[in-house]
């Protein structure tokens, strides 16, 4: 058992939950088929982290479109405006389900703009629980301009729950971030021309810890999800195979690239979808 997994376990315990079993280790967490799936997901394993101390935590949550759940890629129509319309109601609707878990109801949500120009898709939703200790603080679609806001929310919550729902920033780095990994002016030069390195790192110096992350990629022409959920220790990685049944194709600690996804295809033999499309090669099953 991993280091990680005794870690997990040993949470589990303390707080009465049945740690998790040998199967569900390898199955991982799914994937949800619909919005409330997602949501009630997610709002499940943030409750668990907040009972496990972590206060501070990111999810990224695919937004609906056209009544499917799709990811937020530069392909989404109407750019970070139309993803901040779609996002925002999710970020209400998780705030609602998470402070309802307890089996009360759902905290009185409010929501302020934090983007003066009107044109970032930046917002805070605050959640008014009947105690101010369970108040909760959710910063939706947050940039870097939006950091100081959250330094000075995270300082003013104390031990309360605030939250980061799809940062602006990418999660893996670029040549810019490359860049911006570099020390005096070279460094300096990357970020300025968009590394979002120091957005990151000022976000893990702020504790922020990552409970419910999903994404979805193309990869050899099939569409593949990578899942983190707490208190899961690993990264999972799904795809439907050709009759449509969900497959996990594999897991690993780190968050799984392109290439890591690739590669647990090849492991399985599965070979592209063009190639089975056109009866070349076996089918996915």
């Amino acid at each position: 058992m991993s280091e990680g997994s005794v870690k997990t376990e040993q949470k589990e315990e303390e707080q009465g939950r049945a740690p998790l079993t040998a199967e569900q280790l390898e199955r991982g967490p799914g994937v949800p088929s619909n919005e409330v799936e997602m949501i009630t997901a997610a709002a499940e394993a943030a409750k668990m982290a907040y009972e496990d101390g972590i206060t501070r935590q990111k999810l990224r949550f695919l937004l609906p479109r056209d009544g499917v759940l799709s990811p937020t890629d530069e392909d989404w129509p109407g750019g970070i405006m139309q993803l901040f319309f779609a996002c925002s109601p999710i970020t209400r609707a998780f705030l609602r389900r998470l402070s309802s878990t307890a089996g009360g109801v759902g905290a009185k949500c409010t929501e302020q703009r934090l983007d003066e120009s009107g044109v970032d898709g930046v917002s805070l939703w605050t959640a008014q629980a009947e105690k101010a200790a369970d108040d909760m603080s959710a910063f939706c679609q947050p940039n870097g301009e939006t950091l100081d806001a959250v330094e000075q929310v995270c300082k003013s919550a104390g031990p309360r729950l605030v939250l980061m729902i799809n940062p602006q920033w990418r999660e893996t780095m670029d040549s810019y971030d490359e860049l911006g990994n570099k020390e005096g002016l070279i460094g300096a030069f990357g970020r300025f021309l968009g590394g979002t390195t120091g957005d990151r790192q000022r976000v893990a110096d702020l504790g922020f810890k990552d409970t419910y992350l999903i994404q979805e990629y193309v990869v050899r022409g099939d569409d593949c999800r990578i899942v983190k959920s707490y208190p899961y220790p690993d990264w999972y990685a799904y795809t439907s195979d050709d009759d449509e049944k969900l497959v996990c194709l594999g897991k690993q600690k780190s968050r799984p690239t392109y290439q890591d996804i690739s590669d647990m295809f090849e492991e399985k033999g599965v070979a592209m979808k063009w190639a089975r499309e056109a009866g070349i090669g076996k089918k996915f099953e």
